[in-house]
């Protein structure tokens, strides 16, 4: 048993979602291949990502993964409680006398109000919509920064928005600094989004000339032909049915 949990890794077979042992070029549940050119054998990326709206929305992949993310969370905030107050008191930085207490408290007070926030809020705001891609800009802005001398700096970047026109003629900007999205989105797409508490994504109608989709948990960019993400082994959202 020790052997099985020690021997496999954090990643996911790309067609049936099972976790991978590592050392394998082949997935030992469903015989598929890892990598190399033929991969995916003759299937061409061009029509794997199908037309329609997914029947994948209630996969249970998705609330496992909210509650993967919950406990790893937690994980992460007790460890900060421990780290922190020894890397202050071995820092010299404070004493432990009341003052320097006090001053411990309060850092990890903030981690944990920060942290519980981000964990327990809903993910999604329980209202699906339809929309239409309207339009897409790029802006190039500045802001201020700091280096590690605390020193003042001007950064500048790229705000891509993709402007989508929903059902109540509502305009959605979706803004990111990162170009992917921006890219995957083409003007005149049809979308819906799906809002729940364990899923909150916009999906493409027509997915049919994509070769890339986005995980709906991790957001990790996938090929087409994928039926789940390799990172973390959600099924991915495609339209109708494709059999490899």
């Amino acid at each position: 048993m020790a052997k099985k949990l020690i021997g496999y890794g954090n990643f996911f077979c790309w067609n049936c979602g099972n976790r991978i042992e590592k050392g394998k070029k082949m997935c030992p549940f469903c015989s598929s291949k890892y990598g190399g050119e033929d991969r995916y054998g003759n299937v061409s990326a061009l029509g794997a990502g199908g037309t329609g709206w997914s029947n994948n929305t209630a996969h249970p992949c998705f609330k496992q993964y909210y509650k993967n993310s919950q406990r790893y969370g937690l994980i992460w905030l007790i460890g900060i409680s421990i780290l922190v107050p020894a890397v202050l008191l071995l820092s010299g930085e404070i004493k432990l006398e009341a003052e320097g207490i006090m001053v411990m408290v309060g850092v990890i007070a903030v981690f944990w109000s920060i942290g519980l926030i981000f964990l327990f809020k809903n993910r999604g705001d329980k209202t699906a919509w339809d929309g239409i891609v309207e339009d897409k800009k790029t802006f190039q802005k500045s802001r201020s920064r700091k280096d590690r001398e605390g020193r003042k700096y001007r950064e500048s970047y790229t705000e891509y928005v993709v402007y989508i026109r929903k059902q109540n003629n509502d305009i959605f900007e979706l803004m990111e600094e990162d170009s992917a999205q921006y890219d995957y989105f083409n003007i005149g797409d049809y979308l819906h989004y799906h809002g729940d508490k364990w899923l909150h994504y916009i999906e493409k109608y027509d997915k049919s000339l994509d070769t890339t989709i986005f995980c709906a948990s991790c957001r990790s960019i996938c090929d087409i032909r994928d039926n789940y993400c390799e990172r973390c082994g959600c099924i991915l959202l495609k339209g109708g049915k494709h059999v490899l």
